[in-house]
């Protein structure tokens, strides 16, 4: 399992895979440092190329997961949740 922070060992295959775009920014700082609408957008951006990865793989079920993955980070970025629809106290 990584961390927000790592990146893959086979990032060049991945990047050139259909997976995340080129310049995709990865973190400096630690997830525990970083504001929660910050963790969400990272995650968005990520669970985006892995989604376009699933797709352009054909693997139709897990692109509909991760796709269900990416709405609930939209959400959170808003500071919102699917949730029950309830906002995100503060």
């Amino acid at each position: 399992m990584r961390n927000a922070v790592s990146v893959p060992a086979n990032s060049a295959d991945f990047l050139s895979n259909g997976g995340l775009e080129r310049g995709t920014v990865v973190p400096a700082a630690r997830s525990a440092d970083m504001a929660e609408e910050d963790v969400a957008a990272y995650l968005f951006d990520l669970l985006v190329g892995a989604r376009r990865l699933a797709t352009s793989r054909k693997q139709r079920f897990l692109a509909y997961l991760i796709g269900m993955a990416v709405e609930e980070a939209r959400l959170l970025t808003m500071g919102r949740s699917a949730v029950k629809g309830q906002k995100k106290s503060a």
